[in-house]
């Protein structure tokens, strides 16, 4: 099988507990663990990392720093068996770090810091080899990189490449609070959604965002209606694709939240290995929900599992 291609955001995650170390604060006998702790993170990295552990080849274009972080990143999704050959390590940048904030219910609010100029949007057109659209299976890139060039023109130029060749193409929405009041993104945003294949994004914000809709249902049918395949991800309430008229839910399967960090990231890439091994919309959602519901449990935003933790959690 030829390799997924994940372009895109690469980052170092601090995971800050708020709301542990306010608990820890008011109740110093608590056995709380409230450490700020650095993880490999990137909403794209940690796809590329879910695809590969579910025994899919992975190739990971993005950059980051030539610095200690950097060198962690890299490490990590090599260590994952992610291909790292286009991924460019900057010595005169500091990767991206992005600052998450848990609440009590571990759901996450995401800072990047910077908030602008990172590393990740250094991505280069010249990263990218004239014959990378022969050599993969489908392409997999977020909103994270259309706020800012070189990364958004590098991104939006692959993406109609992939398109012109038949080459499937996964966008997931993935906006971030900097982004909200950018021209340039939100012009992106309109590009990148008809060059996709699928649309992911939660049913919240995002997919509302994108198509101009309050009404999460109404806005996931509107965009379908320009033909992609539109999945409005919901958390506890499962998830629904779109695609051609029809609607097909997938339910949440029910676990203990440890945080919510990596959870889209995860679905999307059981969503990608379940469709390129060639199970039907419906199985691959319930795959993609299941390697969700296991990434929550566990306090990581890789907590992605392997084939055959997939695979017992479906049995089970």
């Amino acid at each position: 099988m030829k390799p997924v291609l994940c372009l895109g955001d690469i980052c170092a995650d601090l995971i800050i507990p708020y709301a542990a170390a306010l608990k820890a604060k008011s109740d110093p006998a608590s056995c709380v663990n409230a450490d700020v702790r650095p993880a490999e993170g990137g909403s794209v990295a940690n796809t590329a990392c879910a695809i590969a552990r579910l025994d899919v080849p992975v190739l990971f274009a993005g950059t980051c720093g030539l610095d200690a972080y950097g060198q962690m990143l890299k490490r990590g999704l090599e260590r994952e068996g992610v291909d790292t050959s286009l991924l460019r390590m900057e010595p005169d940048k500091p990767t991206q770090l992005v600052l998450l904030v848990l609440n009590e219910q571990g759901d996450r609010t995401a800072f990047a810091c910077p908030a602008h100029l990172g590393s990740q949007h250094s991505i280069l057109p010249d990263q990218i080899p004239a014959d990378i659209v022969e050599r993969i299976s489908w392409l997999h890139v977020t909103g994270m990189m259309l706020r800012e060039d070189p990364a958004a023109s590098t991104q939006l130029d692959l993406m109609r490449r992939c398109r012109e060749a038949g080459v499937p193409v996964s966008f997931d929405i993935n906006v971030r609070v900097e982004a909200l009041q950018n021209e340039l993104f939100a012009k992106n945003l309109g590009l990148a959604k008809e060059l996709a294949d699928y649309i992911l994004g939660s049913s919240f914000d995002e997919i509302p965002l994108l198509a101009g809709e309050r009404d999460a249902e109404l806005a996931a049918q509107k965009l379908a209606a320009h033909g992609a395949a539109v999945i409005s991800r919901s958390g506890d309430q499962g998830a629904d694709l779109f695609r051609n008229g029809t609607r097909i839910h997938a339910p949440a399967f029910p676990v203990t939240v440890a945080d919510t960090v990596g959870a889209g990231d995860t679905f999307d890439g059981a969503f990608i290995a379940a469709k390129l091994s060639g199970l039907s919309d419906a199985d691959a959602m319930q795959e993609a929900n299941a390697a969700a519901a296991i990434c929550v449990s566990k306090p990581s935003g890789r907590g992605s599992p392997a084939r055959a933790e997939l695979d017992a959690f479906l049995a089970g």
